[in-house]
C-alpha cells in the first residue's frame, strides 16, 4: 500500500511524516482502520494522531513547537485543524514557561479562542508558582470559568475568594459550588 494514498484519504500532508508527527506505521494503521471503520470523517484520524503524539511526549523540543505551527490539513473533509492543534498543544502541558511565552510569535495564538486558552495556561502556571491569593486581581478580571473552577479545588484558597465565587462566580453552577463551600467545615469556622 502506498504511503501517499493514505496520506491522501486521511488529509496528512508529508510534513507530519517528515516531522515524526506521525509515524508510517500509525498512518498505515488509521488507514486500514478507516476503511473498515464506521467512522469515515479523516478530521477525526487527524485529530487523533495529533492528539496521540502530545501524549507520547513529556516535552517538545522548540523545533518540534515550531513544527506543529507549520502543519497543514490536506484532506478531502476540507476540515482545517490547524486552530485545535494549537488549542491542544497549549493545553497538553508539556510547553515549558519559555516556550510558552515564545508562541506568542505566531499571530494565531492572538486570535481568538486560541488566546482565551493560552491566557487560562499563563494565568494557571501563574498560580501555581505563586498562590490564588497573589494572583486573585487577575482571576477577577479574566472571568474565566475554567480557572474559577481550578481555584475552588486548590488548598490555598481562602474564604474571602469563596465568598467572591459565591457572589460573582461565572456561573451557577460555580457558585452553589462556593457556596457549599461556605458551609463546610473548612470554612465555616472562618465565615
Amino acid at each position: 500500500m502506498s504511503n501517499e494514498k493514505a496520506l491522501s484519504r486521511l488529509g496528512y500532508t508529508k510534513e507530519w511524516l517528515s516531522h515524526g508527527i506521525i509515524t508510517e506505521e500509525y498512518l498505515l494503521a488509521q488507514y486500514e482502520e478507516i476503511q473498515t471503520s464506521d467512522d469515515k470523517n479523516a478530521e477525526h484520524y487527524r485529530n487523533g494522531g495529533f492528539c496521540d503524539f502530545l501524549r507520547s511526549k513529556d516535552s517538545l523540543s522548540d523545533n518540534e513547537v515550531a513544527a506543529i505551527f507549520e502543519l497543514t490539513d490536506n484532506g478531502p473533509d476540507k476540515c482545517d485543524l490547524h486552530e485545535n492543534r494549537i488549542i491542544e498543544l497549549i493545553h497538553s502541558n508539556i510547553l515549558s514557561d519559555s516556550q510558552l511565552n515564545w508562541i506568542v510569535r505566531y499571530p494565531e495564538v492572538s486570535e481568538m479562542p486560541i488566546h482565551k486558552r493560552y491566557l487560562r495556561e499563563k494565568l494557571a502556571r501563574k498560580i501555581e508558582r505563586s498562590s490564588v491569593s497573589d494572583c486573585f486581581e487577575e482571576i477577577k478580571s479574566c472571568g474565566d470559568s475554567h480557572i474559577q473552577e481550578y481555584i475552588a479545588q486548590r488548598s490555598d484558597l481562602k474564604v474571602e475568594h469563596v465568598k467572591w465565587l459565591a457572589e460573582r462566580g461565572s456561573n451557577k453552577k460555580l457558585r452553589n459550588v462556593a457556596k457549599q463551600l461556605l458551609n463546610s467545615k473548612r470554612f465555616r469556622q472562618n465565615a
